[in-house]
């Protein structure tokens, strides 16, 4: 029997169509994602002036996580991908481009500019203090996070000014070796962001609850010369909901996890995970409330056995 729907009813499915549709319309905003940054290039001049001229700028993203060496001092590989530049404000301001957003899929990322015969290289994965001129700081919900001012110098440098020597730097160092014009053209550039983002409405990201992530393992740990162990996974603020998928090893695997939190109040009882060629496809993992941590992992499998340490954060 076909029974008419009535036209309340109706209206109620329409007007949830709508909503719908505009949450699934609805474009991740890279300047509220909190893993994402943004690089704007400008004069290395006192005065805040957009980068002129002509020049491109490009990404390289190279290496593993779980066997990350140091970063070699020649740029290799040749960077090959343009990067679009986009623009950030509307006239009267100031030109301003920026990168898309990206984040670091890479251990060893950088970013190239080159104009005319210079060229700059952005050294983004060497860790350094001190943090407000490289990762911006948290913003509230519904607010837009300003990209990293970096000014156009010939040479190898980190995204704070400061030239790149070593691919480490201890706080003291760091501390002592802030770049005064970086730092002012970066307050320069927030006051003219603050003033142009002023009636900005900007609405809180919607459409990224529900995360899914592929946890990459070693495929060698049962190697004694394997020295890299650590695997990652970063949770974004914006997921309500995170689902990890851990590799299946042949015909049965299984991973055992002992959770070493960072909060002491946070305590874990430890999980063992046994999946089989049958249910692999469809298992995912929600590990939404795992605590953060450095936490050991147990793998047994066929062809890979051994442990590995779940950076969780």
């Amino acid at each position: 029997m076909n029974r008419a729907i009535p036209s309340t009813m109706r209206c109620l499915l329409l007007l949830a169509l709508l909503i719908t549709q505009d949450l699934l319309a609805q474009h991740p905003d890279p300047d509220q994602q909190p893993y994402w940054t943004r690089y704007t290039f400008v004069e290395d001049s006192s005065v805040l002036v957009p980068l002129k001229g002509a020049y491109q700028v490009y990404y390289i993203q190279e290496g593993h996580w779980w066997n990350f060496m140091p970063s070699q001092y020649p740029v290799v590989p040749r960077p090959e991908v343009l990067v679009r530049m986009r623009p950030l404000f509307d006239a009267p301001l100031p030109v301003f481009t920026a990168t898309p957003a990206r984040g670091k899929d890479k251990p060893d990322v950088k970013v190239v500019v080159v104009r005319g015969l210079d060229t700059m290289v952005v050294e983004l994965s060497v860790y350094y203090p001190p943090m407000p001129a490289y990762e911006r700081s948290t913003i509230r919900e519904g607010e837009r996070r300003p990209p990293v001012v970096i000014p156009f110098r010939k040479g190898r440098f980190l995204p704070t000014g400061i030239q790149y020597a070593k691919d480490y730097y201890t706080t003291e160092e760091g501390q002592s070796t802030v770049d005064a014009r970086t730092v002012d053209l970066t307050e320069q550039f927030d006051a003219l962001w603050k003033k142009a983002m002023k009636d900005e409405a900007v609405i809180p990201q919607l459409n990224t609850d529900t995360c899914h992530q592929e946890v990459l393992v070693p495929a060698d740990l049962q190697l004694p010369e394997t020295k890299y162990r650590d695997v990652w996974v970063l949770r974004s603020p914006y997921c309500g909901t995170h689902f990890v998928h851990f590799p299946l090893w042949g015909n049965r695997t299984s991973y055992t996890i002992t959770f070493h939190p960072y909060q002491s109040d946070q305590q874990k009882e430890p999980v063992t995970l046994d999946t089989d060629a049958r249910d692999d496809v469809n298992y995912w993992l929600d590990i939404s409330d795992w605590p953060v941590g450095d936490h050991a992992v147990q793998l047994i499998g066929d062809g890979n056995s051994g442990t590995f340490t779940l950076m969780l954060r």
